[in-house]
């Protein structure tokens, strides 16, 4: 992994939430350049929506307050999601590229309510080239756990919340450095690109809130923030299997922000599934 260069990347930019891998970002010699076409994965919901309550947003918003952390790494922060509790330890996912910023691999935890603790990073689980990391600290408070769901069957114009904690400040509706967005899902790509993203979506997502969660109507986490909309470098949506999307295709999606499925994080670290927590 080329890290020097995305840490260059991502300093130079403001605006800049996402930093991707750079495998997946220079393509080689001789690859063709294709469009991959993004597709809506449509299936029942049923047993879903007669189980659990839909939300309010205002009762998401409190439930988004509740579960997304401050993830201080070196000079800068991103957030970050509280996933399991086990006695006082608790775990925080969020994305690789907020940790590469810490040299020394020490890390800050600014929970809900203020208290700051030391985090340590979790290295017994792989990501491998995912967009993915975890983090861990220790406290006698009692914090909510997020319900994560990994299903699969997300459908384009299902609403969903986005939250974190941007490096700007800009309007009232930004609590104590907490922001949080509402849209919809616009696209959903058959391949992930840039270490795992695949769910596009209108929210705004801004430089702080890599890391942060993706929640549907129902509370749940179904993705983890990390590219913000019109990226400024290049053509980050190069594809896991090294093809690229074309300028036409690269203008459609720079319309949204990109998230990581939660059922991607479930696949390779399974022992934070629901039934495990």
């Amino acid at each position: 992994m080329n890290w020097p260069f995305l840490i260059s990347a991502t300093l130079t930019s403001s605006v800049l939430v996402g930093v991707f891998s750079a495998k997946f970002h220079l393509a080689k010699i001789g690859v063709p350049i294709l469009e991959k076409e993004i597709i809506s994965f449509i299936k029942p919901r049923f047993s879903r929506t007669k189980e659990k309550s839909v939300f309010s947003p205002e009762q998401i918003k409190q439930k988004a307050q509740s579960i997304t952390v401050k993830v201080l790494s070196g000079q800068t922060w991103g957030s970050g999601i509280i996933i399991s509790k086990q006695k006082n330890i608790y775990t925080v996912v969020t994305n690789h590229h907020v940790l590469i910023f810490s040299q020394d691999k020490s890390y800050q935890i600014q929970t809900p309510d203020g208290q700051v603790y030391q985090g340590s990073l979790l290295e017994t689980v792989h990501f491998n080239d995912k967009d993915l990391g975890l983090v861990q600290f220790s406290s006698d408070i009692d914090y909510e756990v997020t319900s994560l769901s990994s299903v699969s069957n997300l459908t384009r114009g299902e609403k969903v919340f986005a939250a974190g904690f941007p490096v700007e400040i800009e309007n009232q509706e930004e609590i104590k450095g907490f922001y949080f967005t509402r849209g919809h899902i616009a696209q959903l790509s058959q391949l992930d690109f840039g270490g795992g993203y695949q769910i596009g979506y209108t929210n705004n997502v801004k430089k702080g809130m890599s890391g942060g969660p993706l929640l549907n109507v129902w509370g749940e986490v179904v993705g983890i923030n990390g590219v913000h909309k019109y990226p400024l470098w290049g053509n980050p949506y190069a594809f896991s299997d090294g093809s690229i999307a074309s300028e036409a295709k690269k203008q459609e999606m720079s319309q949204f922000s990109w998230a990581i499925p939660v059922k991607t994080f479930l696949q390779i670290a399974p022992q934070f599934s629901p039934s495990d927590n």
